[in-house]
């Protein structure tokens, strides 16, 4: 919560339980104001379960937020500040990169002076250089060919750049938090799928409503990806998820918002359990569960 919150200067909107599975796992969200789709990070902490994720190929292995032009000594001293180690600094499509590393997972910074969107007004950030959302995420196969064809055939996104190992590949008009680059990684040993401390699980593409999201999931299987979960209600959105030829998982989703169970201006501030974990557990038992020092293996 420190690292998205103070570091990143996200708002965090809302603390709830993964839906799926017997064992009490939060379910963390963060984003801008209002939990617009293109900024909302959800994150599992998992180190309580035992699980540990294998980083490879077939995975989502940087997450990039977009920040204003101009922007990147402010962050490199902010991060020096709280602490946070920049891992490298690189250059993709001609933009400037700069990593850093937080439980295992690699996030960027890139400069984007196309990217409009409104920021947070963040405590710790201030708001000229605030992050505005996602700008891309990178994902890693180890086969380019099948991987391809499922992103301009099956996902309607199209290729707009390459540049050495990676391609980037945008939807419809493309633009910040409508991107993901994809690096051809033939000799990286295949992440592991599981849930997992240091691993992103998968990506959630929003779409537009029910009828969108049952196109996407009917047109697909009929290509023979039937590798398609049926659609799961997660309380805050409905989803679908699919095991991309790459290997790498990826979620249609359609948005529920965040205000349904708190106000805008107190989003976050509760507990909200989950229906699964709630018909099982009563709230004392979750809480006490979840106050426990030893791991809760599941």
């Amino acid at each position: 919560m420190d690292f998205f919150v103070k570091v990143l200067g996200q708002r965090f909107i809302k603390r709830t339980f993964f839906f799926d599975g017997r064992i009490p796992i939060y379910h963390l969200y963060f984003s801008d104001e209002a939990g617009t789709p293109g900024t909302v990070m959800t994150t599992f902490p998992m180190l309580r379960t035992g699980l540990l994720g294998r980083k490879g190929s077939g995975q989502f292995t940087a997450i990039a937020y977009s920040i204003p032009a101009g922007s990147l000594d402010f962050w490199r001293e902010h991060l020096a500040r709280s602490k946070v180690q920049v891992a490298g600094e690189s250059e993709r499509f001609g933009e400037k990169y700069i990593r850093f590393v937080h439980a295992g997972i690699d996030f960027e910074l890139v400069e984007d002076p196309t990217d409009l969107r409104p920021a947070w007004k963040s405590e710790y950030v201030p708001q000229q250089y605030a992050v505005r959302g996602f700008h891309n995420w990178m994902a890693a196969v180890r086969e380019l060919e099948d991987m391809e064809d499922f992103l301009k055939v099956a996902w309607k996104f199209r290729l707009t750049r390459s540049d050495g190992k990676f391609k980037r590949y945008e939807a419809v008009d493309g633009g910040p938090g409508k991107r993901i680059d994809i690096a051809h990684e033939p000799d990286m040993r295949q992440g592991t799928w599981t849930l997992g401390q240091g691993i992103v699980h998968h990506g959630a593409f929003d779409v537009a409503d029910y009828d969108a999201q049952a196109s996407v999931k009917f047109d697909i299987e009929g290509m023979g990806y039937t590798d398609f979960s049926d659609r799961k209600n997660r309380g805050y959105f409905e989803s679908i998820y699919v095991r991309t030829p790459g290997g790498v998982m990826f979620e249609a989703t359609k948005s529920l918002g965040f205000k349904m169970d708190e106000d805008e201006d107190s989003l976050g501030s509760e507990l909200m359990i989950a229906p699964e974990l709630a018909a099982r557990y009563s709230r004392d038992e979750v809480l006490a569960l979840m106050q426990r020092d030893d791991p809760i293996h599941i």
